[in-house]
């Protein structure tokens, strides 16, 4: 007859291996070309679809994108002041491309998570020696200007919570193209150094990019994600800056709208960000999902291939 202690250290085993098969059947983490991502239990996985966007996104605000000869060269944005506007209070922002050559006449485009084509601006753009965008051709006295009140080129993004805006300024000859990203209403949260942010990456926050910076360099950071009621588990695996990318899909069945919260749990520190999703939370466009619908039933792709996919 088994003792005591026995009975007690089988019955504990068991106990451990059931969390362990509970867990293992819960966690539903993926990577697609270095972008991990995790869906919640009973959800599909993305369609690869969603999954090109979701990447290229990551390259785009990684600057992995863009003219292989300005690798490295990124859009920067420097706030002007507030505008007041029928649709409320936006950041006008004055734009650099250090870097870029000046002998070039430039087109500008943006792309918004809630759009399947990129937009282009009908205007040309110039760029002076210190790399400020203009309306015009910049005058010799105007070359070492950071600012020129009646001749720069200005942008007042209407951005919603955690929206980010994609940038492209690509040269009319097609031979240069810089990249830049800005969210002028992040969602972010920051402890002991750390950083964690939040990005809407498809319409009603159907899928999200969740962005950290200043974790040890070249390391597996632990992310848990929670909504209503659900846990998801992944790794932020770091470059040498200290920097990573990932993926969630806050939708959960059952639920047509509801409240994503995600917690880095680095070693010295311990940031969280939340942001609703689906239905009415948030103000981007996007029909509402219906019940129980996956990433890409709230957000069908559309039948003709956009600009960002493959052909």
């Amino acid at each position: 007859m088994l003792s005591n202690h026995r009975v007690l250290l089988f019955a504990v085993i068991a106990s451990f291996q059931l969390q362990v098969l509970s867990y293992s059947k819960s966690l539903k983490t993926y990577e697609i070309e270095g972008l991990p991502y995790a869906t919640f239990p009973g959800q599909p996985k993305p369609s690869k679809e969603m999954l090109a966007v979701l990447v290229r996104q990551q390259r785009w605000d990684n600057g992995g994108l863009g003219s292989a000869g300005t690798q490295g060269l990124s859009l920067r944005f420097v706030k002007i002041d507030d505008k007041v506007t029928p649709k409320g209070t936006f950041t006008q922002y004055r734009v650099f491309a250090d870097g870029a050559p000046e002998n070039k006449v430039y087109a500008w485009r943006v792309w918004r998570a809630n759009d399947e084509q990129i937009k282009s601006e009908p205007e040309d753009i110039y760029v002076n020696a210190r790399g400020l965008l203009m309306t015009r051709r910049p005058q010799p006295e105007e070359e070492s200007s950071l600012q020129i009140p009646r001749g720069e080129f200005t942008i007042t993004p209407e951005a919603d919570s955690a929206e980010p805006f994609r940038y492209d300024l690509s040269s009319r000859d097609n031979q240069v193209s810089i990249l830049g990203t800005i969210v002028p209403r992040p969602v972010t949260s920051q402890d002991h150094g750390c950083k964690l942010e939040v990005r809407i990456a498809q319409p009603n926050a159907a899928a999200v990019l969740l962005v950290a910076d200043g974790l040890p360099a070249e390391s597996s950071v632990p992310l848990v994600l929670e909504s209503e009621g659900e846990t998801a588990n992944l790794m932020m695996n770091t470059d040498g800056g200290g920097h990573s990318i990932v993926a969630g899909f806050p939708f959960v069945p059952g639920k047509t709208q509801g409240n994503l919260k995600a917690t880095v749990e680095g070693p010295s520190c311990l940031p969280s960000v939340s942001l609703p999703w689906g239905g009415e939370a948030i103000s981007t466009p996007g029909a509402p999902p219906s019940q129980s619908a996956s990433p890409d039933q709230a957000n069908p792709p559309a039948k003709k291939k956009p600009w960002y996919l493959p052909h």
